[in-house]
């Protein structure tokens, strides 16, 4: 007898996945660079997302005392003029699935172009976005999936979107794959495996009108994420043409079509893209809450403006120039814009985290007491009230954060490091691990050892972010009350990456357990992991030898469990899981050579829209995923 799996369209899979593409950091206003950087991007775990919830949930009526939409009235009161959104980053192009560009900039400006199967929401869940309806059974064969589009879907070009196009999106990104050996695929991915993707046989599939099904051994968690977006299959025939046409958004000198309510319009290198309205968009879920607009967009374009200088971003905003911004936080922004009655400020807080990453092949940091009195010593109130308070209030934890699967606002975070009494400032602690380990305590109070020698520490960042970089000379002066000596050793922009956490040597010797490469290159990282609503996303960052965990732990017992929860079908079950993962990495209780990551706090983006400009501002999912374009049908420009 089949066990049978129904979801209404609030898919609740578990939210806070850190599915690891790292987030934009743009110079800041006091930086000497003026280039924009971002952090690494990792791939999702080579198995499944977050689950959903076994019964449908009604939306809840949040915004109940919010004017509805009816019919073409939400934008009467406006004018149809363009919105300007001011950002730090360019992509270097649209193809977000290659590796060499899964950014969030990229990811965020597709979003208003083409839609998946499932969206993101707010408060990062799945929701039904293309989909009306799921089924999901276990069945003799395996697991069975089927999926009803919504009727009535459109492609700009006026083609209808079908579950036809379901099917040839995933036969694009499986061309020329082996699936015994993993290898090959013709279209730019970063890997198939750690997305599920191989796990659906290819000829289980059925496709009829708007409803597609297909058929998994074992049961999948990630699932939601599979074809997110959809591609035009009556353009896009094979993965060659995907890889032409994607970068540019052009095939044969025309533009590529939309599935979202903005259709690209153009690229000006250097200065910024213009997208235009679509007309003919089939329009948003009809029972998302987080929408009020249900036709095409009020703003008849919207135009980009890349600025990486945040003072100009700001001027730009303070002068009527832009109409909006989202974007990695700068300390700037909470005192020019987060005060100002003219802006309202709506950040949302994320799948994003920010931490402190340690090279377990360092000399001092190999021994995980080392480690542990890192951890004792670090007060991560110090940064949460100087830095985070005056951006965003009280939306974070004042004690930071302690969890890298679940993040503070999820209802199944639990605060691992702030159990173990790590992060508060306990320099008695830490001295005493640091004692038994066999350091003493020089008259300048940092500690040395016999053999290590003197127990200084290399921590670097995106130079250039102030934001990030305060955070290290908070973090450094008080570290020093614990007999650790901190020096800064950023790297400006992207560049920090390629040179120092994720550097071929520094990655040869993660990978390889020490035994390859230069072990040598950086001893301790700051950057921020993203990602979108499925935990599973974040085990690449720790699983053995994978090249996204620039760390070098390895621990066959945490691989093991990381699949397993992954194919977990029960919910709960599956976020206590989880959460026994995050304690591997947080905490020395589960592995006693554990603990390789320093978690700091959530990191929501910066995103504010101005009530001058703006009659009304939007909605904005902050991850991978989704974004300030996610409900640009929202923003009314003001007449």
């Amino acid at each position: 007898m089949a066990r049978i799996k129904r979801y209404g369209w609030r898919h609740v899979a578990v939210i806070a996945a850190l599915a690891m593409v790292a987030s934009a950091c743009g110079a800041d206003d006091d930086a000497d660079v003026d280039e924009p950087a971002d952090d690494p991007v990792e791939e999702p775990a080579e198995e499944p997302d977050d689950e959903p919830a076994d019964e449908p949930e009604e939306p809840a009526d949040d915004d109940a005392d919010e004017p509805q939409a009816v019919d073409g009235e939400y934008c009467a009161e406006g004018s149809d003029g363009e919105i300007v959104w001011v950002h730090e980053q360019e992509p270097p192009d649209l193809h977000l699935d290659d590796p060499a560009n899964n950014l969030s900039a990229t990811s965020w400006l597709r979003q208003g172009l083409w839609e998946g199967p499932y969206g993101t929401s707010a408060d990062t869940t799945w929701i039904f976005e293309l989909l009306e309806s799921e089924e999901i059974e276990e069945t003799d064969d395996g697991w069975r999936y089927t999926f009803t589009l919504r009727d009535g879907l459109m492609w700009s070009d006026g083609t209808p979107l079908t579950a036809a196009d379901v099917k040839a999106t995933f036969d694009i990104i499986m061309e020329g794959y082996d699936y015994e050996t993993g290898e090959g695929g013709i279209y730019l991915i970063g890997s198939r495996a750690a997305r599920g993707l191989d796990l659906i046989d290819p000829d289980s599939w059925e496709v009829d009108g708007q409803t597609y099904s297909f058929t998994t051994e074992d049961f999948y968690s990630g699932y939601q994420g599979w074809f997110d977006p959809v591609m035009p299959s009556h353009l896009l025939t094979d993965a060659a043409t995907a890889n032409e046409a994607l970068p540019e958004w052009e095939l044969d000198g025309e533009i590529l079509p939309s599935s979202g309510p903005m259709i690209f319009e153009s690229w000006d290198r250097g200065i910024g893209i213009t997208l235009v309205r679509n007309d003919d968009y089939h329009g948003a879920h009809p029972d998302n809450p987080e929408v009020q607009n249900p036709g095409i967009a009020c703003a008849s374009s919207l135009r980009v403006n890349y600025v990486t200088d945040t003072d100009a971003q700001i001027n730009a905003l303070l002068a009527g120039e832009a109409d909006f911004i989202m974007a990695q936080p700068q300390v700037a922004f909470g005192e020019r814009i987060a005060t100002d009655d003219n802006f309202t400020v709506a950040a949302e807080a994320g799948p994003v985290y920010e931490h402190w990453g340690m090279n377990v092949h360092n000399v001092h940091l190999s021994d995980p007491d080392v480690r542990e009195a890192l951890a004792f010593a670090m007060d991560k109130s110090r940064v949460m009230q100087a830095l985070y308070a005056p951006l965003f209030g009280d939306l974070l934890p004042e004690t930071g954060l302690g969890n890298v699967y679940w993040l503070s606002n999820q209802p199944d975070y639990v605060d691992h490091a702030g159990e173990a009494g790590y992060g508060v400032g306990d320099v008695d602690s830490a001295i005493a691990l640091l004692e038994g380990a066999g350091y003493t305590i020089g008259a300048d109070g940092i500690a040395e050892h016999p053999e290590r020698g003197r127990l200084t520490l290399r921590v670097g960042t995106t130079g250039g972010n102030q934001l990030r970089e305060l955070q290290i000379q908070l973090l450094q002066e008080q570290l020093s009350d614990g007999g650790f000596e901190i020096e800064i050793d950023n790297v400006p922009g992207a560049a920090y990456f390629s040179e120092r956490p994720f550097a071929p040597e520094a990655s040869d010797c993660a990978t390889s357990g020490g035994e390859e490469g230069d072990c040598t290159i950086w001893d301790l990282t700051q950057f921020a992991w993203v990602g979108g609503p499925w935990p599973g996303q974040g085990h690449n960052a720790y699983l053995s030898g994978d090249g996204n965990n620039p760390y070098g732990y390895a621990n066959p017992e945490f691989d093991a469990l990381a699949a397993e929860c992954d194919a977990t079908v029960d919910e709960a079950e599956r976020a206590a899981c989880y959460n026994v993962l995050s304690s591997y990495v947080t905490t020395r209780d589960v592995d006693p050579d554990g603990l390789v990551v320093l978690p700091i706090t959530q990191k929501p983006s910066f995103y504010a829209y101005s009530n001058v400009t703006l009659l009304s501002g939007a909605v904005a999912p902050d991850a991978q995923g989704a974004g300030p374009l996610t409900y640009v049908v929202d923003f009314i420009p003001a007449s």
